[in-house]
């Protein structure tokens, strides 16, 4: 897994008036997760419940599901703004795994509302995140469409419309439809101009539509709007990386560094790039750089972290991330690094705690199958072949998976036999024009595969 990889998570969940929609980041990429993007801000605090609320809470974890729902069903009353209470009740079901009541709960309150928003929208997240992406789009359109009822004041009449339209523009970027995608970006930025995430989000989508131009306009724009953001340059790096034209990735991180000197997040995005482009030596002087400016910073360290990975420099990498774990538990990409490093160097006990590493990042990404991968190989290097090879056969289908993730499945099931299954893997990540760290030995797999088969169908 390369420096790519977290740059920019493709996908968060957000919290919007309690329905969990999948976003989508402003620049998308293809990965499960190595280098992060600059530290994320605090997540947003979500408005505290009202009493009513707080207590349903309770009594729904508690299994007390007719009593939460008559709590819901009081605030309800008391706030025509509250989301119905099968509704509510139906997105607690989601967060506790409970998908199957989930269901039923949102036909049911769809039964007895069928005009409400909150229903369609609610529907329409669960079906986003399930991947059914036609249900989502048209159950967001529905509530956009619902929006335009006298039943609304002003405000939420406003609150559902961006609701609707920030689902619309997840759907169609899964879709791949960024003229769709523009047409409500667009208007949500009509409605709160000075948006810079929006503005940044437009230029992307303008950028997709090959209007480089218009798309630097916009990144420059919101970048003035919210100087935290990324300088327009180093997103315009990324995102002609994102696209595979490395030249041009190359002129804009000239472009960045000369205009930035002094950004660690600049010098940190070159290295990456440059780690991923396989040219280590090059890369250190950046990570240098950021070291001086921003020596104490989670993202410097973690990055000093995947260098020493591809130097393989494994009692390096291992001190680096031991320490990024122990202070920042929740960061899947210090997870995941130490549990590959200790699968490589460490003795049993190493490999033993690599695999329950790895196992909890699966279980916290559960519809993911590159955090799979890297526990079907963290499985494998612990001896547990048999167990790998079921944990890598769970991982195929869900969602792409990087080179290095693929490299993973390829070695486990050329181990238990199946060489054609494998070279047909390894060969696809060995001619994928991404960064990985397994890049040597993906090509060693392959050229050993070649030697007892004939080559793959195309």
């Amino acid at each position: 897994m390369g420096a790519k990889s977290l740059l920019h998570l493709g996908l968060v969940t957000r919290r919007m008036s309690g329905v969990l929609l999948i976003a989508f980041c402003v620049f998308t990429t293809s990965a499960s997760g190595q280098q992060p993007k600059d530290p994320p801000k605090d997540p947003p605090k979500t408005a505290p419940g009202t009493a009513d609320e707080e207590k349903a809470k309770e009594a729904f974890l508690a299994g007390k599901l007719d009593d939460a729902l008559k709590l819901l069903q009081a605030a309800s009353k008391a706030n025509p703004a509250f989301p119905p209470a099968k509704v509510v009740a139906a997105r607690w079901c989601v967060e506790t795994g409970n998908g199957q009541q989930a269901r039923v709960l949102i036909e049911q309150a769809a039964a007895e509302d069928s005009t409400h928003p909150d229903v369609f929208l609610t529907n329409a997240s669960f079906a986003l995140g399930e991947g059914r992406i036609t249900d989502a789009i048209l159950g967001c359109s529905t509530a956009l469409a619902m929006t335009e009822s006298t039943r609304w004041d002003a405000d939420t009449k406003k609150r559902y419309q961006r609701e609707a339209r920030l689902g619309l523009a997840a759907a169609f970027e899964v879709r791949g439809d960024h003229a769709s995608v523009k047409t409500h970006v667009s208007a949500l930025l009509e409605a709160d101009p000075r948006n810079a995430g929006l503005r940044q989000r437009l230029a992307r989508t303008s950028f997709l539509l090959g209007r480089t131009e218009d798309a630097f306009t916009d990144l420059q724009a919101a970048a003035k709007e919210d100087p935290t953001l990324d300088p327009p340059q180093l997103s315009m790096a990324q995102l002609w990386t994102a696209k595979q034209d490395f030249a041009k990735a190359d002129e804009w991180y000239a472009k960045a560094v000369a205009a930035h000197p002094n950004s660690a997040k600049v010098h940190r995005g070159l290295a990456g790039y440059l780690l991923d482009r396989g040219r280590l030596d090059t890369a250190k002087a950046h990570i240098a750089a950021a070291q001086k400016m921003e020596p104490t910073a989670r993202d410097t360290k973690a990055l000093t972290g995947l260098a020493a990975r591809y130097a393989k420099d494994y009692t390096a990498a291992a001190t680096i991330f031991e320490e990024l774990v122990k202070d920042h538990p929740s960061f899947g990409f210090g997870v995941v690094n130490l549990a590959l490093v200790l699968a490589e160097s460490g003795d049993l006990t190493g490999k033993r705690r690599a695999t329950e590493l790895a196992e909890g990042y699966a279980k916290q990404n559960p519809r993911a199958g590159e955090p799979r991968a890297v526990l079907a190989y963290c499985l494998f290097k612990a001896g547990r072949a048999a167990d790998a090879e079921k944990m890598g056969r769970s991982a195929v289908g869900l969602g792409s998976l990087s080179p290095d993730a693929a490299y993973f499945l390829a070695k486990v099931f050329a181990d238990r036999g199946a060489s054609e299954e494998a070279q047909k893997i390894v060969k696809a990540a060995c001619e994928s024009k991404d960064g990985f760290v397994y890049r040597k030995e993906a090509e060693e797999l392959l050229a050993e595969l070649n030697k007892k088969l004939p080559p793959p169908k195309k």
